[in-house]
């Protein structure tokens, strides 16, 4: 006890005694000055600590401070939700969601440190807030949206690089708000209740889907390869273990704010928006296939465009000067490093085909992933219903025109639909139409309807059943695609087809 009341006392005495007295003028001065100090001391710890919690919160520092996330910040200010600020989808409001995301930043963080963290980040974000909570604080899914006329410009890999466009009407669809009716068309899809059981971390393998009809049932598509296989069970363990899904906007927009374009987009866009001239022969082509190797650096891929100075160099161009030839390689290269170093990011492992889009169905399954009349209702009697694979369920027939033959017209229908157009077949079997035929065609479709062509000019062997491997090959997917779509290669190879070399 001795010895504690020894080190009390010499605490007390080399401890400060302070004294005030208010009647002395330079005690008030040294008081007020004190007050005043811890005034401005608490204001900058406050203000200060308030800008911390914005630029926390900023996209700038969700993108900048984490060397991870650099691909996510290139692509999101290429984005149309550029100007949405990323905590809005990935923190959302209140103080648990705060208290959450720090914790989640933590763990970030130390992986950021010891360089412990997945390349590339995986997608999707299985903790992303739900679309009602985001998407729908701007969009309206829910309310009746009317059709839309889409162009698309794509370019031939032949050496003029022909135009080619693509005019196609998309049949939006939704909810009448007036009267609770649900139409048909793409936003069918989250104006009606739909579930889903994914096979696989992407959600790209579908096994079931569900969809709660008007009395409350819910009617159920199994994928061919599950039927017979205890069907039941596997939906009830599905439901137990939490992986049933429901539909919702990002399940289809699920790249919005971080979408790559893929090589033949993004040279279609380049040439389009005049980065890159199609006057260069072939640079369609050849622009394409070096966005599509992979190299270990960008410093490689720099150096394997630099290459076509070089090519470009020996190819005549009797259409343009000298001088305006060598302005255009050099613009050319200059947005094609710009397009490599902006898709492929390889400390990341992250290219444009890391994480498939599933907005559309090029080059990804996208809406093939249910649409593949392959999954089926089972009713017992061995056949059912399957979700049709139809293309013209979410738009109309595209009308494609080539070179000077490019066409504007909307593919506009006019009447009832023949019930031979009831199946996408139509596209491919309506070469035996007679004459007279073609004549009931122009009452709706209008003559110009069939200047297409990209179509018309292509020359089918008539071995082609069992030749087309060959002109797959030779052609690639570009002319198959613009009849056939990526889903008609699975129905006889379902384990997918291998890439033109």
């Amino acid at each position: 006890m001795s010895m504690f009341k020894s080190i009390r006392e010499r605490i007390k005495k080399g401890w400060p005694t302070i004294t005030i007295d208010l009647t002395q003028r330079s005690h008030r001065i040294k008081l007020a000055l004190g007050i005043l100090g811890v005034i401005v001391v608490a204001l900058g710890l406050l203000v200060g600590g308030i800008q911390g919690f914005v630029y926390s919160e900023s996209s700038e520092f969700c993108g900048t401070v984490c060397h991870s996330m650099d691909p996510q910040w290139v692509r999101y200010q290429a984005s149309p939700h550029a100007k949405v600020e990323c905590a809005q989808c990935h923190v959302g409001p209140g103080a648990a969601s705060f208290i959450q995301s720090k914790i989640d930043g933590t763990r970030q963080l130390i992986g950021e440190m010891t360089g412990n963290y997945s390349r590339p980040i995986k997608s999707p974000v299985h903790n992303l807030r739900p679309a009602r909570e985001t998407c729908e604080g701007c969009h309206s899914p829910t309310t009746f949206k009317d059709n839309i006329v889409k162009t698309i410009r794509h370019y031939d890999d032949d050496k003029a690089n022909t135009p080619i466009q693509t005019t196609l009407i998309l049949k939006m669809g939704g909810k009448q708000t007036s009267t609770g009716a649900v139409g048909d068309g793409i936003h069918w899809h989250v104006s009606s209740e739909v579930y889903y059981i994914p096979l696989d971390e992407q959600r790209q393998v579908i096994a079931w889907v569900g969809i709660r009809q008007a009395d409350g049932s819910m009617k159920e598509y199994f994928a061919r390869d599950l039927v017979g296989m205890g069907q039941t069970a596997f939906v009830e363990k599905a439901e137990a273990e939490g992986t049933i899904r429901k539909l919702d906007c990002i399940d289809c927009h699920n790249r919005t704010a971080h979408y790559i374009p893929y090589p033949e987009q993004a040279v279609d866009r380049a040439i389009t928006n005049g980065l890159i001239s199609p006057d260069l022969p072939f640079i369609r082509s050849k622009a394409v296939e070096i966005l599509k190797t992979a190299y270990s650096s960008n410093d490689e891929a720099f150096a394997a465009i630099d290459r076509l100075n070089e090519y470009y160099a020996a190819q005549p161009m009797a259409s343009v000067s000298k001088s305006e030839k060598d302005k255009q390689v050099v613009d050319m290269l200059l947005a094609l490093k710009d397009l490599y170093s902006t898709s492929n990011f390889p400390e990341m492992n992250l290219t444009w085909d890391t994480n498939p889009n599933n907005e559309r169905h090029t080059p990804s399954l996208g809406c093939f992933r249910c649409h593949d009349d392959k999954h089926v209702v089972i009713d017992g009697g061995g056949g059912g219903d399957t979700i049709s694979g139809e293309c013209n369920l979410c738009h109309t027939v595209p009308i494609v025109g080539r070179g000077t033959d490019l066409l504007v017209e909307a593919p506009v229908i006019v009447g009832g639909v023949p019930e031979s157009h009831t199946n996408f077949r139509w596209t491919v079997d309506h070469r035996s139409v007679t004459e007279d035929e073609k004549q009931e065609c122009y009452n709706c479709h209008g003559q110009s309807f069939c200047n297409n062509g990209a179509c018309h000019n292509l020359s089918h062997p008539e071995d082609m059943l069992y030749t087309h491997a060959d002109e797959y090959r030779d052609k690639g997917e570009q002319v198959c695609y613009t009849c056939h779509q990526n889903i008609s290669c699975t129905r006889c190879h379902p384990a997918g087809v291998l890439k033109n070399p």
